[in-house]
């Protein structure tokens, strides 16, 4: 009887998890899914209301029927003054409350909380609000299964609620690369689809201040530009918030003659305390950005002040005491702006005894972005829960130092952060894209983007072994799918190789391979170049199909230029000991013109050999990342970026030429000069 009971179970289980194994890949992972064993055929179906709908709410519908016509291949309606006859209805019981407020709360109640209940006949969607709305149809979008006349939606109910109120994307706007207003966009876009729902503009000084016609005069956004990005984003149920810096970092102000001394270092990076004009300075740009962005929040970064202790010095105070200091007339300025300030927590945990100094009204941002023990982060965001003060953990992409995105390590970072911030009833989290070398092709994150978004939502750690391919079945067809998960795979693997191998790989790519302690590295992880260089090629095979479908063509083509780069740096060093061979056997045969024209053949010729081969891949790699580069950002520092694939070329070229000069020339007797050499 037992056994029978225990089959039966058995049976149920199997059933449940067959059906569900026959759907579609959902992120976020909806808190609650159920499905059951019918279908809602998509052809010829109408949305409409339960009641009178606000901007926000039609914004939702039509968002809605664009997805549902593109899949059917037919008009979708909709019908804004009823719901008689609608296949698909659209129901608020609350407010409108489009944005992210202060004091929002995530869970259950949560204003972006939604229900989906789907029926062979009728679909509905339920929520608090509009913004649960659109998370709603951004669920929709992932289940829907066929195309044409067989497109469906299975038979499901969901319950669906933000693990965390606060899910944001920081986009740097200053170190490097100046992104397009469009590319912004589309960012946003994408963000949506992952239910982010805080889009952090950082700046130093890359928006357009009255009064300051010659801050970063061709390398801006002007207010105009500034105003668009938020109103796009507000119809995505995303809120900009200005994230600037006002101590440190704003060295593009030092620059300039006219504000080079108020600066504790002329032409330095950081405010000097002491400065009458620093207060009215800062109170000019606050008001400006605050009037500028409309939202509630707003970062006034305050991170890696370097120079605070030699200042304090100068004035005799403790360190933490003038750091305080400056960050009460800061938080105090924007406070009087009705805005709630956030600020990094680096220096707050480097002065930790200032910690229950800082304003209550303030909300810290411990950050964090290389994973370590979770004890690690028990110190790291502890203090701020003892002091009772709000924090948002912000984890980052890891692509600032690196030719493609070492994925591994972010999303476990991301993981440990979330999992430890809600320990600690962290309010949110921040993911951060930086541009801190101009090697970096921010298309290439995108999964990252949908990871940080999407666990911030569910909460619980995410299905990292799995994460590629839901995400490539998610955005694609299936047979494209199966390309670009193939390609991440295989790019996650070769990345990893690489930097195993070589260390840092944007550095790795313009390093000189040749000298002694590159050499010895090299000999030693010759395996890992060659893995390396093959599980790139196997990712450029799946990528030259996936660019043939002619869709996304712009992150695919983002992946195929990081492909290409490991390829090259895998192949430089490679043949940096290929060469390094052939120079010692030259020195050590006995029929010197045999290796003469050996090493012709191999190494020194115009075309077919190993330095060819460098020059070519040179060239191809410079017009690869041009237009990868041209695909996100503005002209503005393209040509440094540029310049040092030319200073490669002519490394490559010089190295050919003085090999064959000297081959070409050398004879039994002669004293061969170090490879080496040939640089210096």
């Amino acid at each position: 009887m037992i056994m029978r009971y225990v089959f039966e179970i058995y049976l149920i289980l199997l059933a449940a998890f067959t059906v569900a194994a026959a759907h579609n890949p959902i992120l976020p992972q909806p808190q609650k899914l159920t499905y059951g064993q019918s279908e809602l055929p998509l052809s010829g179906i109408t949305i409409g209301f339960t009641g009178t709908p606000a901007a926000e709410d039609i914004l939702a519908a039509e968002e809605l029927a664009s997805i549902l016509s593109e899949i059917t291949g037919t008009l979708v309606h909709i019908d804004i003054k009823g719901k008689e006859g609608s296949t698909f209805l659209m129901e608020r019981t609350g407010d409108n409350d489009p944005l992210p407020m202060p004091g929002d709360k995530a869970g259950p109640a949560s204003r972006e909380a939604y229900r989906i209940s789907i029926g062979k006949s009728q679909a509905r969607i339920t929520a608090r609000s509009s913004a649960g709305l659109y998370y709603g149809v951004q669920t929709i979008r992932q289940m829907i299964q066929g195309s044409g006349e067989h497109a469906v939606l299975p038979e499901c109910e969901v319950l669906d609620w933000p693990s965390m109120a606060y899910r944001g994307f920081m986009m740097d706007m200053s170190h490097t690369q100046l992104p397009r207003v469009e590319e912004i966009k589309r960012q946003i876009d994408f963000l949506a689809r992952w239910k982010a729902n805080q889009y952090l503009f950082y700046s130093e000084a890359s928006i357009e201040l009255e009064g300051y016609p010659l801050l970063m005069a061709n390398a801006r956004f002007t207010r105009e530009q500034v105003r668009e990005i938020i109103g796009y984003a507000k119809k995505r149920h995303i809120d900009v918030i200005p994230n600037m810096e006002l101590y440190g970092h704003l060295h593009d102000l030092f620059r300039l003659e006219h504000y080079a001394d108020m600066a504790v270092i002329p032409h330095g990076g950081e405010f000097s305390p002491n400065d009458p004009r620093v207060k009215p300075l800062l109170e000019d740009w606050i008001t400006q950005m605050a009037d500028l962005f409309p939202s509630s929040f707003f970062h006034i970064g305050f991170d890696e002040t370097w120079l605070i202790e030699k200042e304090a010095r100068k004035m005799n105070l403790p360190a933490e005491t003038l750091y305080l200091k400056m960050l009460h007339q800061t938080t105090d300025l924007v406070e009087q702006q009705g805005k709630v300030p956030l600020v990094w927590a680096d220096m707050l945990q480097k002065y930790p005894s200032i910690i229950p100094a800082v304003s209550k009204e303030a909300i810290v941002v411990p950050w964090h972005y290389f994973p370590r023990e979770e004890r690690d982060y028990d110190r790291l965001l502890g203090p701020f829960a003892e002091a009772a003060i709000p924090m948002v953990v912000q984890s980052a992409l890891i692509n600032w130092n690196w030719v493609y995105p070492a994925f591994e390590i972010s999303f476990e970072n991301t993981d440990l952060l979330i999992r430890v911030g809600r320990k600690y009833n962290a309010v949110g989290f921040i993911n951060s894209g930086w541009t801190d070398d101009t090697q970096t092709i921010m298309r290439m994150s995108r999964p990252d983007l949908a990871y940080g978004s999407a666990a911030s939502w569910q909460g619980i750690s995410m299905d990292r072994e799995n994460f590629f391919d839901k995400y490539a079945r998610i955005l694609y067809p299936d047979d494209l799918a199966e390309h670009v998960g193939q390609a991440l795979h295989s790019l996650t693997e070769s990345a990893s190789l690489v930097r195993k191998a070589v260390g840092n790989t944007d550095p790795a790519l313009f390093a000189n391979p040749f000298t002694e302690s590159s050499l010895k590295n090299i000999e030693e992880n010759k395996a890992l170049l060659r893995n390396g260089r093959l599980a790139a090629e196997i990712a450029q095979v799946h990528l030259r199909e996936a660019l043939a479908y002619g869709m996304d063509t712009i992150t695919l083509f983002a992946m195929l230029t990081g492909a290409k780069t490991l390829d090259y740096i895998a192949l430089k060093y490679m043949y940096a000991a290929e060469i390094t061979d052939f120079w010692k056997q030259l020195d050590e045969a006995e029929d010197k013109d045999e290796m003469r024209r050996w090493m012709h053949m191999e190494v020194s010729f115009k075309y077919h050999t190993r330095t060819s081969d460098m020059l070519d891949a040179v060239i191809e790699l410079k017009e690869m990342f041009r237009k990868a580069w041209l695909n996100e950002y503005t002209t503005f520092r393209l040509g440094v970026g540029l310049g040092k694939y030319d200073l490669e070329f002519q490394y490559w070229l010089r190295l050919q030429r003085r090999l064959d000069e000297i081959r070409g020339h050398y004879k039994a007797g002669d004293e061969l000069p170090a490879l080496e050499s040939l640089f210096q």
